[in-house]
């Protein structure tokens, strides 16, 4: 043994490469130090995103299900703000007490008010409506903020994921651990604690030590480094506690108004919504995929299937209302068409016409209306709605005479469009884009016959005003519709915004 390794071990000081006394970088080291500090600064980030709202008095709440895919996943934090004395808007994701199960907490979006006024909400990830409306009084706020998978413990430690819950410390540790020793390696730094090295080794007089000599470094008392081992411990301890603060939700994205009057003209998520609303005798949705199909299904759920022409149409990939699922249909203006079964009773004298449609033609058509026959033209026609050559918008019904209102705008440029039609003891209304564009309060009833079906795209319109070219219309035609009630002008204005938010 040299005398200087002696005097090093007697001195309980340890050799070590380089002449600052430090370990010198290397590239493994470099890359998974700086990996480590920045998952575990992301963590913390991510905590803290979700918890400081809180201070402000919103609600972080732990998504638990996967009824919001695919705008929320189980495991994000779903931040909600109060309300204030504002009306929640329709298609927002409000954060409610759970009406089926008391005690939990549910993230839906609210798609429409009931007639009894309480909220409607829906899942996006769900065929359905909640089957329980929920009161104003019962939100707690409207979803604001997305924090994605910090609430992944809260949802691992309530299923008793332990294995998951375990792996997840573990990982976490492991980089606070990993983060921390980064002060080991490279260039010195004060610290705090840390005493200064021993002289350097002996050299010739008037030289210096070269600078790959190694030197001695006696050991140094916990620092700086400890500390900040114990700081990020203790951060990542406090965004793990953040997120199982989180009350968990059933679902996804406060002080409330009780005032039900301005809720219910809220408008619908969907047009099937706001269809679905008025209750409707017949409803075509037109979603059928084949253009050879002759089966036009009933969505009213009255199981009243209609019938297409066994021509002349073709399903068209794009529909009136851009956030409901399926179809249209296009017809082709010479053999397209859709009828009915009979309507029991005959035809009515209160009841609302409803249809999208998108054409160019010059040569007009039926859009919808009633007549006697199904599937040829009807020697008995009225309660209908067609389009003119230069494309402006008829209703018409027969009271013993042809009696019409009409629009002074054209419709035919191509875009969608949702004509509505009306016929109560308060007379004819013609709407068109939810405006009510024409009335004839003196007209209450149309002609008497049977059988009477709906047609849909062609039939007779001989001798009424302004006739068109064609019976049949080509264009294409989505969500036909017969009420036997009069919709209101605000259910008709929600019918069209529905189609167009």
């Amino acid at each position: 043994m040299t005398r200087s390794a002696e005097v090093s071990e007697r001195a309980g000081v340890t050799r070590v490469p380089g002449a600052n006394g430090l370990r010198p970088w290397t590239w493994p080291w470099l890359i998974t130090t700086t990996l480590s500090r920045a998952g575990v600064a992301v963590v913390i980030c991510l905590a803290l995103w979700g918890a400081l709202p809180a201070v402000v008095g919103w609600h972080p709440t732990t998504v638990s299900s996967g009824s919001m895919l695919p705008r929320l996943h189980v495991g994000d934090v779903a931040v909600s703000r109060p309300l204030g004395a504002t009306v929640p808007p329709v298609d927002s994701v409000l954060l409610f007490d759970d009406p089926d199960h008391p005690g939990r907490l549910r993230l839906h979006r609210f798609v429409r008010v009931d007639d009894d006024g309480l909220l409607v909400t829906r899942g996006d990830a769900n065929t359905s409506d909640d089957s329980t409306p929920v009161a104003l009084s019962a939100v707690h706020g409207i979803g604001t903020l997305r924090v994605p998978w910090v609430g992944l413990p809260v949802v691992w430690l309530r299923e008793r994921s332990w294995v998951a819950l375990s792996l997840s410390v573990l990982v976490l540790v492991a980089l606070t651990a990993l983060a921390a020793r980064a002060r080991r390696f490279g260039f010195p730094e004060p610290d705090e604690g840390d005493g200064p090295g021993p002289p350097p080794p002996p050299t010739a007089a008037g030289t210096a030590a070269p600078a790959n000599t190694d030197v001695l470094v006696a050991p140094r008392p916990p620092g700086r480094t400890v500390r900040t081992a114990r700081r990020l411990g203790a951060l990542g301890a406090v965004a793990v506690l953040v997120a199982v603060a989180a009350a968990p939700a059933e679902s996804a994205f406060s002080a409330t108004t009780s005032t039900r009057t301005s809720l219910a003209a809220a408008g619908y998520f969907s047009c099937a919504n706001a269809v679905s609303a008025g209750s409707p005798y017949l409803w075509y949705r037109m979603d059928e995929t084949s253009s050879t199909t002759t089966v036009a299904t009933d969505s009213s759920g009255g199981g009243r299937n209609g019938v297409y022409g066994s021509a002349g149409k073709t399903a068209s990939a794009t529909r009136a209302c851009s956030r409901d699922s399926g179809r249209a249909m296009t017809f082709n203006g010479s053999s397209g068409y859709l009828s009915s079964p009979a309507l029991a009773g005959g035809p009515p004298n209160t009841f609302t016409l409803a249809i999208w449609f998108k054409t160019t033609t010059t040569r007009g058509g039926k859009l919808i209306g009633l007549g006697n026959a199904q599937m040829t033209a009807s020697g008995s026609y009225d309660r209908h709605l067609y389009l003119t050559n230069t494309g402006t918008i008829v209703f018409g019904v027969y009271p013993n005479a042809v009696r019409t209102v009409s629009t002074t705008a054209t419709f035919n440029d191509g875009a969608w469009h949702q004509a509505v039609a009306t016929l109560s003891s308060a007379g004819m209304r013609l709407y068109v884009d939810g405006k009510l564009l024409g009335s004839d309060t003196g007209v209450t009833n149309g002609e008497a016959y049977s059988p009477a079906y709906l047609r849909v795209g062609y039939d007779n319109l001989d001798s009424w005003d302004n006739a068109p070219t064609s019976r049949y219309l080509a264009g294409t035609l989505d969500d036909a519709a017969l009420y036997l009630t009069a919709l209101t002008a605000t259910q008709v204005s929600d019918q069209y915004e529905a189609g167009t938010a």
